[in-house]
């Protein structure tokens, strides 16, 4: 007797793959990278046996490929952390198997990658930035955070952003690094046309940084720093908002003088109406209406064009981020700005008062936190005055966050007139700076 046929009840018939625009199964893409880059992870185990060196997959991410296999959805953010280590021959997690997986596989669908408590030797940093340097690799986020990094490494990475043109954020938080670090990256950040925003809390940074990461604000489309537990003291402070200073100050000018000439215009064109409507005054007696035509009545839809429906306007391109002194959020919690610096009592004070026009004349200033630097009472009151003026000229609103070791009276009132800042939650315990 012939087989009967199985019943098609209990199968699930397996459905058309959903696809990219381009054509692109996201299944097969993220299947095949995770098939290289467990590949890799063998090959080095076998090249580094004599070292005794176990090499395995991120756990966390393995199972995130697994996920967006069965989902078939790409994978766009990769994190990166190590696996708790007992003995010396347990298993560890090692950055470049990873990174020679996206290379061989061509996979240009990553968007974040983040490194957490990782030490990154010369070679991890390099093939790291062989990674930007190819260009179609579309990375908007890069973050090293408590990576060991040291100044020559970070100087090779800071190579590598000339050639990447979808970096917008870079986070370094925890790896001190120090004022020679920074100028390797400064000088990177000055060759890009695309980063907005750089985070280095707590990387050792002192007075000399301020001067190089203010001129990286002025002739770069940086906008943003994040600079929390470093040592800029008042000096690094003011050498960091100087020129930004200056900028808002003369574009505050520009706006009350493009004001006073509207106003005249304004005022020319009403005393113009003014003597029109008397001249027709007197002539309306004089004047003839004029005779309507044969062909055309009132209210007639003769002669009349139709509206030709409005064709939908393609959708432009965002226009390039901006040059130039332009600051929209600054963060300098835990800084030193106080009067135990090399400037003394007046230091704070003469600090606040750049501070007082940086807050009351730009409108483009967001976020400002100085929050652990006693810039005491008159700092305070200087901060007060120039959150009232702000709000006086109708500049947008802004968020402030500021030490409480003031006036009680002045701190109320400075959060009334700003509102907090939510401080970002860091991954594991933050780090306290090391007392001098």
């Amino acid at each position: 007797m012939p087989k009967k046929k199985g019943s098609a009840k209990g199968k699930k018939g397996k459905g058309k793959k959903k696809s990219l625009k381009s054509g692109e199964v996201p299944e097969i893409w993220v299947k095949n990278l995770m098939k290289t880059y467990e590949r890799n992870c063998k090959n080095v185990n076998t090249e580094r046996n004599c070292k005794n060196v176990n090499t395995i997959m991120v756990p966390n991410l393995r199972k995130l490929m697994k996920d967006c296999i069965e989902n078939n959805q790409m994978l766009v953010k990769i994190i990166v952390e190590p696996v708790p280590m007992v003995t010396k021959d347990d298993p560890q997690v090692q950055v470049e198997p990873l990174i020679s997986a996206i290379r061989q596989e061509r996979y240009t669908y990553l968007k974040d990658l983040h490194v957490w408590d990782m030490p990154l030797t010369h070679e991890n940093m390099a093939a790291i930035a062989l990674l930007l340097e190819k260009g179609f690799y579309p990375i908007r986020l890069l973050e090293l955070m408590d990576c060991l990094i040291e100044p020559y490494s970070l100087d090779r990475l800071a190579k590598s952003f000339g050639f990447c043109s979808t970096l917008t954020t870079i986070v370094l938080d925890y790896n001190e690094f120090g004022d020679e670090g920074c100028k390797c990256l400064c000088q990177g950040l000055l060759n890009n046309e695309t980063i907005l925003s750089v985070s280095m809390c707590y990387c050792c940074l002192e007075e000399s940084s301020g001067k190089m990461l203010g001129n990286v604000v002025a002739n770069s489309t940086v906008r943003e720093l994040y600079l929390d537990g470093n040592d800029l003291l008042c000096e690094g402070a003011m050498e960091l908002i100087k020129l930004c200073v200056n900028k808002a100050e003369t574009e505050e000018y520009e706006r009350a003088e493009a004001k006073r000439q509207k106003e005249e215009l304004e005022a020319e064109a009403a005393l113009k109406e003014k003597e029109g409507r008397f001249g027709t005054a007197m002539s309306a007696g004089s004047g003839d209406e004029k005779p309507t035509s044969a062909g055309s009545k009132p209210g007639s839809a003769k002669g009349k064009k139709k509206k030709k429906g409005k064709k939908k306007k393609k959708k432009e391109p965002p226009a390039p981020p901006a040059v130039g002194p332009w600051i929209h959020k600054l963060h300098l919690a835990d800084n030193g700005i106080d009067c135990y610096g090399k400037g003394g009592q007046f230091a704070p004070l003469v600090c606040m008062r750049l501070f007082k026009s940086l807050v009351t004349h730009s409108d483009c200033l967001k976020e400002l936190d100085l929050e652990d630097n006693h810039i005491g009472d008159l700092g305070g009151k200087l901060i007060l005055d120039a959150l009232t003026e702000r709000k006086e000229a109708g500049l947008p609103g802004m968020k402030l966050k500021t030490t409480t070791r003031m006036n009680a009276d002045t701190f109320s009132a400075i959060v009334k007139l700003a509102t907090g800042l939510k401080k970002k939650k860091k991954k594991g315990k933050g780090k306290k700076k090391k007392k001098k």
